[in-house]
C-alpha cells in the first residue's frame, strides 16, 4: 500500500516556548480587559481588544510553516484535493479543540451559574442563543441576535475557523504565490478596515460582503503568514554578537510599545499601531536569536498555553461568578469584622476591590482584582483540561479500542466464513470428479 501526499507524516518542528508563553501573556490581557469592561471607571486596559490581533497573527505564521514543511517534502504540485484536504483537516483540529471546552463551559453556565435564578426552569432561558456558540456562528448574521450570546468573545473563534480554512487552502495549493499576496492582502485589509470603522470592539459592523470581525481575521491572519515569510529568510542567516544585541535592543523595544499603548492609549483605529509590535514579537519568539527570547524559551510555557484556549472560552462567564463570590466575602467579612481581628484584617485587603469601595463609591480595577480573577481562570481552565483528559485516557480511548477490537473480531470472523465457505465449493468440486458415472 503507498501513501497518497496527503498521508505523509512530516517531523513535527520544534516548539518554541517563547511562543507559548506570548499565547498565555496574550490570553491574560483578554481576560482582565473583559473584566475590566464591568467596572464603572475604566483607566487601565483601555484599549486592551487589540491582544486578540496576536492570535490571528500566530495562527497565520503557524499555517504557513506548516504548509512550508509540507511543501519542502513534494516535489510535484499540490492538488486541489489535497489542499481541500489540508484546509478541513485544519477546521477538523480546531473543532476537535474547540468542543469539549465549549460544551462543558455551556452546561456549567446554565446549570450552576450562581447569578442565575435559583428555579431549574429560568436557568434553562440561558439555553437562548446558545445554539449560536455550538454552530460557531457568534458574529455572523446567523448568530448575532442584536449582540446577545452567552459567550460573545466566541466570535474570535467563528472567524479563525472561516477564514483559517479559506488560507490554509490557499497556503498549500499556491504556496510560492502567497509570498507575494500575503503582505498585499494584509496592508489592503487592514487599511480598508480602518477607513471603514467606528468601533473596534464592533466585530458586526457591516463591511460590504463581510464583518468587520472577518476583515480584521483576513487582515491579520495574511500578515501572520508573512512574517513566516520573513521568519525563513531570516533563519538562514547565522547572526553575529552585534545583529543580536541589536535585534535584541529591537525586541524589547516592540514589547514595550505594545504594552505602553494597551496602557495609556484611548480605545480607537489608533490601536492597530500595535500590529507592528506584535509581528515582532511572534517573529523573534521563532527565530529565537535573542537574548529575551531565548531566556523564556523554557518548557514550563507549554504547559500554561494548553490551557490558554480555555481560559479564552470559560473567562467571559467567569466574571459574573467572580463579583458575585466576592460581594458575599466582603459582606461576610464585614459582619465579622467588628468580633474578629482576622475578619477585620481581610475586609480591610478587600477594600476597593470589586469595582466598589467601603461606601459603594465606584473605583477602577485593582491589582487585586486582576490577580484574583486570573487565579480564579486558571483554575477553572486547569479542572476542565484535566476533566477532558480523563475522560479521553479513561473513558474514550479504551471505549474506541474496544469497539477497534470488535470491528477485527468481526472481519476475522468473517474471512474465516468466507474461507471455509470457497474450501466448501472446491472440496464438493472435487466429490463431484471422483463420482464414478
Amino acid at each position: 500500500m503507498t501513501l497518497t501526499p496527503t498521508d505523509q507524516k512530516l517531523p513535527q518542528a520544534p516548539r518554541a516556548a517563547t511562543a507559548e508563553f506570548w499565547r498565555f501573556a496574550f490570553t491574560v490581557i483578554v481576560c482582565i480587559y473583559h473584566l475590566e469592561i464591568f467596572y464603572a471607571k475604566r483607566d487601565l486596559l483601555v484599549s486592551g481588544s487589540s491582544a486578540v490581533e496576536f492570535f490571528f497573527i500566530l495562527a497565520g505564521f503557524l499555517m504557513a510553516r506548516s504548509a512550508g514543511r509540507y511543501h519542502n517534502t513534494r516535489t510535484s504540485p499540490v492538488t486541489v484535493r489535497e489542499a481541500q484536504a489540508k484546509a478541513l483537516d485544519f477546521v477538523k483540529k480546531k473543532l476537535k479543540a474547540i468542543y469539549p471546552v465549549l460544551i462543558i463551559v455551556l452546561l456549567l453556565g446554565i446549570l450552576v451559574f450562581p447569578a442565575m435564578p435559583t428555579s431549574f426552569a429560568d436557568r434553562l432561558k440561558a439555553l437562548q442563543n446558545t445554539e449560536w456558540e455550538l454552530l460557531i456562528l457568534v458574529g455572523t448574521p446567523f448568530g448575532y441576535n442584536n449582540g446577545m450570546a452567552p459567550i460573545v468573545p466566541l466570535w474570535f473563534l467563528t472567524a479563525l475557523i472561516v477564514v483559517g480554512y479559506l488560507f490554509t487552502y490557499l497556503i498549500y495549493k499556491h504556496y510560492n504565490f502567497m509570498k507575494f499576496a500575503a503582505p498585499l492582502i494584509g496592508v489592503l485589509f487592514m487599511v480598508y478596515f480602518t477607513l471603514n470603522s467606528t468601533l473596534i470592539l464592533d466585530f458586526y459592523v457591516k463591511m460590504g460582503f463581510f464583518n468587520a470581525g472577518m476583515i480584521r481575521a483576513i487582515a491579520e491572519i495574511s500578515l501572520g503568514i508573512s512574517v513566516f515569510f520573513l521568519y525563513e529568510y531570516l533563519s538562514k542567516i547565522k547572526f553575529g554578537m552585534v545583529l543580536r544585541v541589536l535585534l535584541s535592543l529591537l525586541e524589547l523595544y516592540a514589547i514595550y510599545r505594545f504594552f505602553a499603548l494597551t496602557l495609556n492609549q484611548p480605545i480607537g483605529m489608533d490601536n492597530f499601531r500595535r500590529l507592528v509590535y506584535i509581528m515582532i514579537i511572534v517573529l523573534f519568539s521563532f527565530l529565537n536569536a535573542t537574548a529575551f527570547s531565548r531566556l523564556l524559551n523554557r518548557r514550563i510555557w507549554n504547559h500554561l498555553a494548553k490551557i490558554s484556549l480555555a481560559m479564552y472560552i470559560c473567562h467571559f462567564n467567569l466574571i459574573m461568578i467572580y463579583f458575585k463570590y466576592l460581594g458575599s466575602l466582603k459582606m461576610k467579612l464585614f459582619q465579622r469584622s467588628a468580633t474578629s481581628s482576622l475578619a477585620r484584617t481581610l475586609s480591610k485587603f478587600l477594600q476597593g476591590t470589586g469595582g466598589y469601595d467601603e461606601r459603594f463609591n465606584a473605583v477602577p480595577l485593582s491589582w487585586k482584582d486582576m490577580l484574583f480573577f486570573i487565579v480564579l481562570v486558571v483554575a477553572v481552565s486547569t479542572l476542565i483540561v484535566l476533566f477532558i483528559a480523563g475522560v479521553k485516557k479513561f473513558i474514550v480511548r479504551p471505549c474506541y479500542a474496544k469497539y477497534l477490537q470488535n470491528q477485527q473480531a468481526k472481519e476475522l470472523e468473517q474471512a474465516i466464513g468466507q474461507a471455509d465457505a470457497g474450501t466448501n465449493e472446491k472440496s464438493e468440486e472435487t466429490d463431484s470428479e471422483t463420482l464414478p458415472l
